[in-house]
């Protein structure tokens, strides 16, 4: 006896909302914009709309990381990976599904199935494609503040390293 599965395939479209402001995207047209470099036209409106500069979101679109399926597995099962999960599901999670576990075990699906399909590696799309739902929803408001935490952690790190608090933290002493 043979049992068939359906087979599961990634998100189709991408769905952006910053307050009152709601866009639609197919992820087939960021996938041919990053392999073209060229933006289709709806793109072009939405990179207009959104104040983003172009090469920026294409950078952003070809970034990848590397995501070793064991140890990100681990992790993403870890009270440490379900907290950043959970604060991740709040920026990405299917459209019109609010429910965070839901949104979390979507998340950790994707970049599960995405590293494992690429090497154990990722980039946006990949994840948009493994993404295991039709639609994704992504709430430009609490990106913008997760970037803006990001760099302000960077920011933080950059400084103690070029410190004059360096000898300290490599342990060395002025005396």
């Amino acid at each position: 006896m043979l049992f068939f599965s359906p087979s599961v395939k990634g998100a189709e479209r991408l769905f952006l909302y910053k307050g009152t402001f709601s866009r639609n995207i197919k992820i087939e047209e960021l996938y041919k914009f990053r392999e073209t470099e060229i933006p289709s036209t709806k793109l072009k409106n939405l990179i207009r709309i959104t104040n983003q500069n172009e090469k920026e979101l294409l950078k952003f679109l070809s970034y990848e990381i590397e995501i070793p399926l064991t140890a990100s597995s681990k992790l993403m099962n870890s009270k440490i990976g379900e907290v950043f999960l959970s604060r991740l599901s709040k920026i990405v999670h299917p459209n019109k599904i609010l429910d965070k576990k839901i949104g979390i075990k979507a998340i950790r699906s994707g970049l599960i199935l995405s590293s494992y399909k690429n090497n154990q590696k990722i980039n946006l799309i990949d994840f948009f494609s493994s993404y295991p739902t039709k639609n994704i929803a992504i709430n430009l408001n609490a990106l913008s503040k997760a970037l803006k935490k990001v760099e302000s952690v960077k920011e933080l790190i950059e400084f103690y390293s070029d410190s004059p608090f360096k000898k300290l933290k490599d342990g060395r002493s002025s005396t």
